[in-house]
């Protein structure tokens, strides 16, 4: 039985419910926990929910946080609530003998990284690549247990502020991978972005972030 795990706060439910709902089409009895906080609605289909709390401007913060407090002692793949699901999903396969599977960014890699992101200077990657800043992407992440998430954690609490903010979550994953064993899960195939349906036709996620969520509306799930 995989076990699958997300994030999510607020009372609207409509991309996890979705989520949930394409994750049971294709992996019957899979186990769903709802990482949240203590007002939140659940989502249909969840099997169990775990409220935390946490600080609503530091919102990937807290769901690191969140993920290490969680405490699992066995595989799980932890995604986003804005993706869903299209084949079967097995976290054991996909970590194979990694200490951690992190999504590699397979789009827009040699796109040039934006260094003012909500309100905040990211300067010292001026003129890099989005890939050379960040090769992988925080959507989707396959844990052996939830010691990756604590390591994760810690090393979140030494950021500087500015990344507490925002690309934190990256931040941790692209030094994290810099001593572990990783396992590369293609975008492509695990968060595949629906404008590049055309050119990757079946993909076993497809990936529905920020305005790409209009998009639903024509799509197969």
């Amino acid at each position: 039985m995989a076990t699958f795990v997300f994030f999510h706060v607020g009372p609207d439910l409509e991309w996890p419910d979705r989520m949930v709902a394409s994750i049971h089409a294709h992996n019957p009895g899979a186990e769903v926990i709802q990482v949240t906080d203590h007002d939140t609605p659940t989502a249909e289909g969840v099997t169990w929910t775990a409220p935390t709390l946490g600080d609503p401007r530091y919102l990937m913060q807290w769901r690191v946080d969140a993920f290490a407090a969680l405490g699992l002692d066995a595989p799980a793949i932890y995604m986003d609530t804005d993706m869903v699901v299209h084949k079967p999903l097995q976290p054991d396969m996909m970590l194979g003998f990694a200490d951690i599977a992190m999504t590699r960014r397979s789009f827009n890699k040699e796109a040039s990284f934006n260094v003012r992101q909500r309100g905040q200077d990211y300067s010292e990657h001026e003129g890099k690549t989005l890939d050379q800043v960040y090769p992988f992407v925080g959507c989707m992440t396959v844990t052996p247990n939830s010691s990756a998430w604590e390591d994760l954690s810690e090393m979140y609490q030494a950021l500087p502020d500015k990344y507490r903010v925002w690309y934190g979550d990256q931040e941790v994953l692209r030094e994290y991978a810099k001593r572990k064993r990783v396992a590369h899960l293609a975008e492509h195939v695990y968060a595949c972005l629906p404008e590049f349906l055309p050119e990757h036709p079946h993909p076993l996620v497809v990936h529905y972030k920020g305005q790409r969520k209009r998009l639903i509306a024509n799509a197969q799930v």
